[in-house]
C-alpha cells in the first residue's frame, strides 16, 4: 500500500523538467547575464544549483522481500558554472565547470568520505563535490562560399532521437565541420574520439566519424547521419560497425508525424575463434495531436535483439548512450533490461541499465500541457515486451516486461527557480522472473524524486 500512495503523491505533486533536446553539437543552455571584459570581448556568465531528493524500491532484484542495498532514500546536489567568450562575430569559446566525477554529476549530502571529523561527535562538516570540465570547446565560423564553421575541444553530442548515439550527458572530444550550403540545409563532419589507449605496440584506440544532414522547410523536416565506428580493441582484435540513420517530421494541420529508422551493420575479427556479423535495426513512429493548452503523444519505438546464442551473428541493436532517462524513468533508467547479446539463462540473461531501445518493442501514451501559467504536466504511459525473448530456459523467457506509468510536473516559484518531483511506477512483467529468487514472480517496481533548481 506504501508503495501505491508515494506514487500517488509523486504523479499528485511531480514537478520536473521536460527532456532537452539537444542537436549533434548542441550548448548545454542556461540563463545567462552577459559582462563586457577587456576591449570588444563579451564574457557571458551562467550557471545552475540543483538539489534533489529520491526514493526507489526493488528496481535492483523486484522482490519485496529481499534485502537490497538497491532500495534506497537520499538527497544529492549538482553545481554547474559556465563561461561563454564572445571575441567577435565568428569566434566564440566555453567553459563549462559541473562537480561530479568523470561517470557521476552530483555529490551525495552527508558523504561519509567528506568529513572532518574532529570533536566528540566526529560527524559532518565537511566539503562537497569537486569541479571537473563540463565543456571546453572554441568555434570559430568562415565562408568558403558558403557559410561555414570548426568546432574543436569537448562537447555534447547526440544523433537525432538519440535512438543510437546520445552522449548529451557529459559529452566526448571531437572535431566538427559544418556547412549551410542554403538557408535551409545543414552539413556537419565529425571526428569523436571515444576512447585513447594505453597498451604498448597494439592498436586499441575507439573513434567514430560521422556526415550528417538536417534540412528545415516550412512543410517538414528531413535529417540523417552515416556513422561509422571503430572500436580496435573489441574481442582482442576490433570492431568496425556503421549505423545509418534517417529521420522525418512534419505536421498535418493539428496532427504532428515523425518517423525514425536506424540500420546497423558490421563485423568483429577475433584473434582466435570465427568472425562475429553485426546487423541491427531500430525505428521509431510517432504522432501527437494539440488541444488546446495539452499535446496527445502516441509512439510505437522497436530495438532488434538475438535469438540464438550459438551463433556467429549479434542482431541486437547497438546503442551509445549516456546515463539519463531515455524513455521510462524506471525501466531502461534505473533496471536491468532486456538489452543483451544473446540470450541466457538466471539473472545473466538481463542486460544492464540504460541500454535504450535495445531488444525492446514499447508503446507509449502520453499527454503534456500547463495546468496553470506557473505548473506544467507530463505524464506517459508504456507498453513494454523483449523484441526476443533473453531466457534460454523455457520456464522464463517471457517477453512480458511490463507496463509503466511515468509523471512530472513542474512549478515554476520564480524567475529561473523551479520546484519539480518526478517519478515513475513499473507493474513489472513475467520476464523479470530471471533475477527474482527462486524465480517468483516480480514485484513491482518504483521511484520518485524532488527537486529544486535555480538556473542563473
Amino acid at each position: 500500500m506504501k508503495k501505491y500512495l508515494a506514487l500517488a503523491l509523486g504523479v499528485l505533486f511531480t514537478l520536473g523538467f521536460a527532456v532537452s533536446a539537444f542537436a549533434i553539437h548542441a550548448e548545454i543552455p542556461a540563463e545567462t547575464q552577459a559582462v563586457v571584459a577587456k576591449g570588444t570581448t563579451q564574457i557571458t556568465l551562467g550557471g545552475e544549483l540543483r538539489f534533489r531528493g529520491a526514493i526507489k524500491a526493488n528496481t535492483a532484484d523486484f522482490n519485496d522481500n529481499a534485502s537490497s542495498t538497491a532500495d534506497t532514500s537520499s538527497y544529492d546536489g549538482r553545481v554547474r558554472l559556465r563561461i561563454q567568450a564572445d571575441v567577435s562575430k565568428n569566434t566564440m569559446g566555453v567553459v563549462h565547470l559541473e562537480t561530479g566525477t568523470n561517470t557521476g554529476d552530483t555529490y551525495t549530502w552527508g558523504d561519509s568520505s567528506a568529513m572532518e571529523g574532529y570533536g566528540v561527535y566526529a560527524e559532518g562538516n565537511g566539503k562537497r563535490g569537486t569541479m571537473a570540465v563540463l565543456e571546453a570547446w572554441i568555434q570559430h565560423k568562415f565562408n568558403i562560399g558558403v557559410p561555414a564553421g570548426i568546432k574543436v575541444g569537448h562537447m555534447p553530442l547526440a544523433l537525432g532521437n538519440g535512438l543510437f548515439f546520445n552522449h548529451t550527458k557529459f559529452g566526448d572530444d571531437a572535431i566538427v565541420l559544418f556547412f549551410d550550403p542554403t538557408k535551409e540545409l545543414h552539413i556537419g563532419l565529425l571526428d569523436i574520439k571515444l576512447n585513447e589507449g594505453t597498451s604498448t605496440g597494439s592498436p586499441d584506440d575507439t573513434d567514430a566519424y560521422v556526415a550528417l544532414f538536417s534540412y528545415k522547410s516550412k512543410s517538414f523536416n528531413l535529417s540523417g547521419d552515416i556513422t561509422h565506428l571503430i572500436d580496435q580493441n573489441y574481442n582482442a582484435r576490433g570492431l568496425a560497425m556503421t549505423n545509418y540513420g534517417l529521420r522525418a517530421d512534419t505536421k498535418v494541420g493539428p496532427v504532428g508525424l515523425k518517423a525514425d529508422v536506424e540500420l546497423q551493420k558490421g563485423k568483429s575479427k577475433p584473434d582466435t575463434g570465427v568472425d562475429t556479423d553485426f546487423k541491427g535495426y531500430a525505428y521509431l513512429l510517432g504522432a501527437n495531436y494539440k488541444a488546446g493548452d495539452f499535446t496527445l503523444d502516441l509512439e510505437y519505438a522497436v530495438g532488434s535483439g538475438d535469438s540464438n546464442s550459438s551463433d556467429n551473428k549479434i542482431d541486437t541493436f547497438v546503442t551509445a548512450l549516456a546515463n539519463t532517462q531515455k524513455y521510462t524513468y524506471v525501466y531502461d533508467f534505473l533496471t536491468r533490461t532486456a538489452g543483451v547479446t544473446a540470450p541466457s539463462s538466471g539473472a545473466s540473461a538481463l542486460g544492464a541499465a540504460n541500454t535504450g531501445i535495445a531488444n525492446t518493442t514499447y508503446i507509449k501514451l502520453g499527454a503534456s500541457g500547463d495546468l496553470t501559467k506557473d505548473l506544467n504536466l507530463i505524464a506517459n504511459y508504456y507498453i513494454l515486451r523483449a523484441t526476443k525473448t533473453v531466457s534460454t530456459d523455457s520456464n522464463y523467457n517471457s517477453k512480458k516486461i511490463g507496463s509503466e506509468l511515468d509523471a512530472k510536473i513542474t512549478y515554476k516559484l520564480d524567475k529561473n527557480l523551479v520546484y519539480f518531483v518526478e517519478g515513475g511506477y513499473l507493474w513489472a512483467g513475467e520476464f523479470f522472473k530471471n533475477i527474482t529468487a527462486s524465480a517468483k514472480d516480480p514485484d513491482d517496481a518504483y521511484s520518485v524524486r524532488h527537486g529544486i533548481t535555480l538556473s542563473f
